[in-house]
């Protein structure tokens, strides 16, 4: 009889941690449907490419590849003499026009006078005449004023500084070098304008919604999860391999071409609360959970 009882408070037991088994398994499936998920996702960024406005060969770069910069730092400066020449030069012409036009405007002003005095001393031709002459010489002080503008800017554009705050990267000048006016000289990430992309199967893009809330797990912070919010879904993928397709699409590659595979479409996630300690960089890897369906339970990373 004890042996009996004993055998069916086993078999409850075993019946009961199946029990449960199960429903954590079915809670899990249902999980998975109602929060698309996938492992496929990048943090993406803001990159900007620096120019120069002005070409010469660089005589300082005070920074070091992959280093912090705020807004207005110097990022590398080119000689700037000849362009200081230029300003020199633009300034001595714009003399050169203002007295020019203060000497025009002496003669017209005399005629006038004269002619007030004796019309027949002044011909009206001489009066039209000295009125283009002054004329003519305050349009050059115009020029010549356009033209002292646009020195002290290229000489202002000798020094090439940081238009936001954001890490230095792919830095290969040399003093020395030159560099040439609207060629890329080196590229910045904007701190400001992180996001994650996550390429999922078109097959759950339905249960994907702009403004649902996203869960992101970084492969080099695993124990950090990120929050967001979906931003926008794609309308559109390239058919081949490549960043970009034909028409400016993202170029998505499903791999295994004799399997019919879904295709991953790609989903803008905006990140609303990053951990303290956690460095973003931009192509790193990212699991991306939505969380569209309801709270996860089980899509903790």
């Amino acid at each position: 009889m004890g042996r009996r009882i004993k055998n069916i408070i086993g078999y409850l037991i075993t019946f009961t941690v199946v029990a449960i088994a199960g429903l954590t398994i079915y809670d899990m499936f249902q999980d998975y449907l109602l929060n698309p998920w996938t492992r496929d996702g990048q943090v993406q960024g803001q990159i900007i490419q620096i120019t120069s406005r002005v070409s010469g060969p660089i005589i300082e770069i005070p920074i070091v590849d992959n280093q912090f910069v705020n807004k207005g730092d110097l990022l590398f400066k080119i000689d700037p003499r000849t362009f200081a020449a230029e300003v020199a030069e633009a300034r001595a012409s714009l003399a050169q026009a203002k007295a020019a036009t203060a000497e025009a405007k002496d003669k017209a002003q005399r005629a006038q006078d004269l002619y007030k005095r004796d019309q027949g001393a002044v011909s009206k031709l001489s009066l039209v005449e000295k009125e283009n002459e002054l004329r003519q010489a305050e349009a050059a002080v115009q020029v010549a004023e356009a033209d002292l503008d646009s020195a002290e800017l290229d000489l202002e554009f000798t020094e090439v500084r940081a238009p936001l705050e954001g890490y230095v990267t792919n830095l290969n000048l040399q003093i020395g070098s030159y560099t040439v006016e609207n060629q890329p000289a080196m590229a910045l990430v904007d701190i400001s304008g992180y996001y994650v992309y996550g390429f999922f199967k078109e097959t759950q893009i339905e249960n994907i919604k702009p403004g649902d809330r996203a869960v992101v797990k970084l492969m080099s912070y695993p124990d950090k999860p990120l929050e967001g919010e979906v931003d926008s879904i794609g309308w559109g993928i390239a058919q081949e391999d490549g960043s970009t397709g034909n028409d400016l699409l993202p170029s998505i590659n499903a791999s295994f071409d004799w399997i019919r595979l879904a295709q991953r479409i790609p989903v803008r996630v905006h990140l609303t609360r990053i951990p303290e300690g956690v460095e973003l960089r931009l192509g790193t890897t990212a699991t991306v959970i939505v969380l569209s369906g309801k709270q996860s339970k089980h899509f903790i990373f």
